[in-house]
């Protein structure tokens, strides 16, 4: 789960942040499956921008299972993904009209923009495709961590992708949990994450990217 960072010492934010290093390069050699330098270690040449996802706890949960918010936020600009699209505010917009409060985590720092995060992923997270529970603000949160940091979302915030793998075979049951407003939305019907991270992933490794 997401830790606080505030109220660290020096040398205990240098050993942090030395794990962290270690663990970006491990998560980019292996997510990648490419020769590129993932775009959070070429922050150690170059000024990056600073990443963070925000989650926030939706309903109370039962033993197996908690659905979540989540966003990304690139320096002071969060991201988040409706039924309006890819929606960029300042703050937490997104999160204020849940009862819980959000937890924010540092993930790194990154080469790319949140401009160009959005301008590359608005063609897969379109106006009126969103789903509740097959592309919702997790699935583009975990794309977004992929296209800037070559990161996935933590499966712990993915509970409600959990409800649309069992849609088919537990309908009484996800109907229950969204107080029976859950509606399949046809637009979202071709979507996969696993497609979408492969198309990014080809992105990235094209010339014309400057990942090669």
């Amino acid at each position: 789960s997401p830790l606080s960072r505030s109220g660290c010492g020096a040398r205990l934010g240098e050993a942090m942040g030395a794990a962290i290093a270690m663990a970006t390069e491990t998560v980019c050699a292996g997510e990648t499956e490419s020769n590129r330098r993932c775009a959070a270690l070429q922050t150690l040449y170059t000024a990056g921008h600073k990443v963070e996802l925000v989650a926030t706890k939706l309903g109370p949960g039962f033993p197996g299972f908690q659905a979540y918010h989540t966003s990304v936020k690139v320096d002071d600009l969060e991201y988040s993904f409706s039924g309006d699209g890819i929606v960029v505010g300042k703050g937490l917009a997104s999160h204020m009209r849940l009862p819980d409060k959000p937890q924010v985590a540092y993930m790194g720092l990154t080469s790319l923009s949140g401009d160009a995060m959005k301008k590359h992923l608005t063609g897969f997270f379109k106006r009126g495709s969103y789903d509740l529970l097959r592309k919702n603000c997790n699935s583009f949160s975990d794309c977004a961590l992929y296209f800037l940091l070559d990161m996935r979302l933590d499966p712990t915030y993915k509970g409600l992708e959990q409800l649309g793998h069992m849609a088919d075979r537990q309908a009484g049951i996800v109907q229950a949990i969204t107080e029976g407003n859950y509606r399949p939305n046809p637009s979202a019907d071709t979507f996969s994450v696993a497609v979408t991270i492969s198309a990014i992933n080809k992105l990235k490794d094209s010339p014309s990217f400057g990942f090669s």
